[in-house]
């Protein structure tokens, strides 16, 4: 058996080593002309937006991405802006932006599909999640079951001074009538001592005559003067018992219901005060 030995001349050596060199030279020189041109095309809104949405100022990002959505019309950017918007919790905004994505994007995969159909899913656990733990405000009024199986309805009780705020009010109505009544009656007490001095000063001069229309006028201002100090008289004192069992009412526990009822007499005017307890 004879071996074979194969050797390298340095003629093939040197060939072959010139023909390696001038390939990785080329290639190189391909090479270094393509990275400029990428690295040209390559958007610095891109990082931007990125460290926005990372930064917590999503507004700015989602802003910055549709700008080159417009631009491009490349469905990724919108990809991205829901993305922004999942990664500082704004999930009601992140679900539209995922299925629009889907909308717009051509020939996605069944791997891409799934896996925007699970940002959509995540966003969705969240708000519901959300939901379940937020505080219930229309609690109060709905009815309350208690441990028996039996509704209750909530009974809203009302403000500890609201049932006397009604007394109070009346008697300040009713002390102001009072104190217009009495300065009518002072009014009316005034006119009846000018009438009185007039029929007087007729006399004293020696007229001779006397009016009997200013004595008419004279009585009737006096009997007004009364009226005025009676009604007056009983308005104070009945707006003062309103007022004070409007305060007794708007700070007693119990529950009670008085009125204070003024009446006309035939021989003048009187009160009477009713009540259930």
């Amino acid at each position: 058996m004879h071996t074979h030995h194969f050797t390298r001349t340095p003629e093939n050596w040197s060939r072959r080593s010139r023909h390696g060199l001038l390939a990785a030279t080329l290639t190189s020189v391909f090479l270094l002309g393509i990275a400029p041109a990428r690295a040209q095309q390559a958007d610095p809104r891109e990082s931007q937006s990125r460290g926005e949405c990372l930064a917590g100022r999503f507004q700015a990002g989602v802003d910055l991405l549709a700008q080159m959505f417009v631009e491009t019309g490349d469905a990724n950017y919108i990809y991205n802006q829901g993305r922004c918007y999942e990664q500082n919790g704004r999930y009601a905004e992140a679900i539209p932006r995922f299925r629009e994505f889907l909308r717009k994007a051509k020939n996605l995969s069944a791997d891409d599909k799934a896996e925007v159909n699970g940002h959509i899913a995540d966003c969705q656990a969240e708000l519901d999640k959300r939901q379940a733990t937020a505080p219930d405000t229309g609690s109060a009024n709905k009815p309350v079951a208690n441990t028996e199986g039996e509704v209750k309805a909530t009974v809203s009780e009302p403000p500890a001074d609201s049932g006397g705020s009604g007394l109070r009010v009346a008697g300040v109505v009713a002390a102001s009538v009072g104190v217009a009544a009495v300065v009518a009656g002072i009014i009316f007490s005034i006119e009846t001592r000018s009438i009185a001095n007039q029929a007087t000063t007729d006399w004293a001069n020696g007229n001779g005559t006397y009016d009997h229309s200013k004595e008419d006028l004279g009585k009737l201002c006096e009997e007004l003067q009364w009226v005025g100090y009676g009604v007056g008289a009983l308005g104070l004192v009945g707006g003062g018992v309103l007022y004070y069992l409007g305060y007794q009412a708007g700070h007693a526990p119990a529950a009670s219901s008085v009125s204070f009822m003024p009446v006309l007499l035939p021989g003048g005017s009187g009160a009477v005060l009713q009540g259930r307890f």
